[in-house]
C-alpha cells in the first residue's frame, strides 16, 4: 500500500495514487479510480473527499482503503444514505441550512420507498447512479459549509464525513493505528 495519497487521477501507480486508485490496487483490480469492488456512488463521494482535503489531511483516508474495497453493494438505499450523511454533515455546521434539510428529507423518503423493492446488479447500479445529482448537491453543500479550503476544520469535517459514509468510526482507526 502507498504511504502517500495524491489528488486527482493518475496514468499509472508510478505517478502516485488517489484514494480510489489505491482501493483498486489493494483489491487486486486493474489500476483505475473506479474499482468494481466499490459501489460507484460511494467511489464518487470518496473521490470528491480525496480531491478536496489538503495534502496534509489526505493520508488520514488511507485506513478506509480496506472498507472501501469491500463496499461493493448496488442497493439504491445505500446511495440515498450517502446523501443523508452529507446533508447531516452540512446541518452539523449550519442547522438552519434549507437545502441540506430538504436533501435529508428527500433521502429519508427515498430510502423508505426503496425498502419495498430489492434491486441489485445492473438495475441497482442504474437506479443508484440516478442519485448522483442529489449526492453532488449534498456533498457540495457540506464541503462549502465545512470551512475554507485547506483549513484544518474543513479537513477534519470532510475526513469525518467519509468515515461516516463508509461506516468506519475514526476512533476505531485511531485504536488500530
Amino acid at each position: 500500500m502507498t504511504e502517500r495519497l495524491t489528488r486527482g487521477a493518475h496514468p499509472g501507480a508510478g505517478s502516485g495514487t488517489c484514494l480510489m486508485e489505491q482501493v483498486a490496487l489493494t483489491a487486486g483490480e486493474p489500476f483505475s479510480d473506479r474499482p468494481r469492488c466499490t459501489s460507484p456512488v460511494l467511489a464518487a463521494l470518496a473521490q470528491q473527499v480525496n480531491d478536496r482535503v489538503s495534502d496534509a489531511a489526505r493520508n488520514r483516508l488511507l485506513p478506509l482503503v480496506p472498507a472501501l474495497a469491500a463496499a461493493g453493494g448496488r442497493d439504491p438505499r445505500v446511495a440515498w444514505e450517502l446523501v443523508a450523511v452529507c446533508a447531516r454533515a452540512a446541518l452539523a455546521v449550519a442547522p438552519d441550512d434549507v437545502l441540506s434539510t430538504r436533501l435529508l428529507a428527500r433521502a429519508g423518503r427515498a430510502q423508505r420507498r426503496w425498502t419495498r423493492v430489492r434491486l441489485d446488479g445492473l438495475a441497482g447500479t442504474v437506479v443508484g447512479l440516478r442519485v448522483l445529482p442529489h449526492l453532488t448537491a449534498a456533498f457540495h453543500r457540506a464541503a462549502v459549509l465545512a470551512g475554507p479550503a485547506g483549513s484544518p476544520e474543513r479537513d477534519d469535517r470532510l475526513v469525518a464525513l467519509l468515515h461516516d459514509a463508509v461506516g468506519v468510526p475514526q476512533r476505531e482507526v485511531a485504536a488500530v493505528a
